[in-house]
């Protein structure tokens, strides 16, 4: 669990995870806060199977949050899941995870989520759509099917994805990265089939804005939009390349994933692929901004990184 200064938020996942239906777990409580604003509430909880880590020196959002996902094991466990400091999950969901890859004979997994809206004021509310609703079946899909999901969705999810210690890539991006795009990065380390699970058992704050601390984000924010997009369509071009010719067209016939044809093709669009059904620059206001992010954004070194290791 990676946390920074939200220790009623720890509390409130602690609980979660007290209730889970399956009670053999350890949870690491990783403090990225200077001031260790969560030692007292992992204290005061006082079980023994939660385990209190201070960062020092201070690691930041991406990289506390991308270590919960290192193949590193010094507990021996058999499964894994990093549940961050503002989500939830639901009584069954470890048992679920659990199940899922041991009936299946697979290594990953993703359990849906539906969002909490207007977390942490009066008006907080938790919908009743699952993020996997519309853009999944009930089944695995082959990593070349996951990557699809860069283009108008989500592939793997933090808050959503459980694996096993028999994972072939670890998850972890291992590089600096920015808020937002270490998730598409994730998604292409994906190297074996995720079996996708409708059960809404995970529960996501979205609250984007109390969390996206991390080093450069001093940056303006047009600099960090440019980049980001930058970043995100060099990943998108050259995963589209080197996807097999016939699941492409799979995709843009409008199967695969349950993605609306406006989206993918949109996304598509955007990240300057040329393919049938591929709709152009809908004028000159739109032709600029694509140029724009081609042209003035910089495409971050952990893209490189990534699709290195997936070259290898």
């Amino acid at each position: 669990m990676p946390t920074y200064r939200r220790p009623d938020l720890v509390r409130r996942a602690m609980a979660c995870l007290q209730a889970q239906t399956h009670s053999d777990w350890i949870c690491e409580v990783r403090d990225d806060c200077p001031d260790s604003s969560a030692q007292a509430v992992v204290e005061d909880i006082g079980d023994p199977r939660i385990r209190y880590v201070a960062n020092r020196p201070q690691k930041f959002m991406v990289r506390n949050l991308d270590d919960c996902f290192l193949r590193e094991n010094p507990y021996r466990a058999d499964y894994f899941y990093m549940l961050e400091d503002d989500n939830q999950i639901r009584p069954g969901f470890l048992s679920l995870g659990r199940d899922i890859l041991e009936q299946e004979k697979l290594a990953i997994c993703q359990i849906n989520q539906v969002v909490e809206h207007d977390s942490r004021t009066d008006h907080s509310r938790i919908g009743d759509v699952g993020v996997f609703d519309n853009l999944y079946d009930q089944r695995a899909y082959a990593p070349a099917e996951m990557r699809l999901a860069i283009f108008g969705a989500i592939g793997i999810s933090n808050g959503a994805v459980f694996w096993s210690r028999r994972i072939r890539n670890e998850l972890a991006v291992r590089v600096d990265t920015v808020p937002t795009l270490e998730e598409y990065l994730r998604t292409c380390l994906v190297a074996e089939p995720v079996y996708i699970a409708h059960d809404k058992l995970a529960i996501w704050a979205q609250d984007e804005q109390s969390t996206t601390r991390n080093n450069g984000l001093n940056t303006g924010w047009l600099r960090r939009e440019l980049n980001l997009k930058a970043s995100l369509g060099a990943l998108q071009r050259t995963v589209w390349k080197n996807l097999p010719p016939a699941l492409c067209e799979t995709f843009l016939a409008g199967g695969v994933l349950r993605i609306p044809m406006d989206r993918r093709l949109e996304a598509l669009r955007k990240a300057g692929i040329g393919a049938a059904g591929v709709p152009r620059d809908p004028g000159a206001k739109a032709r600029l901004k694509r140029l724009a992010v081609r042209n003035l954004g910089r495409v971050h070194p952990s893209v490189g990184a990534v699709l290195t290791r997936m070259a290898a």
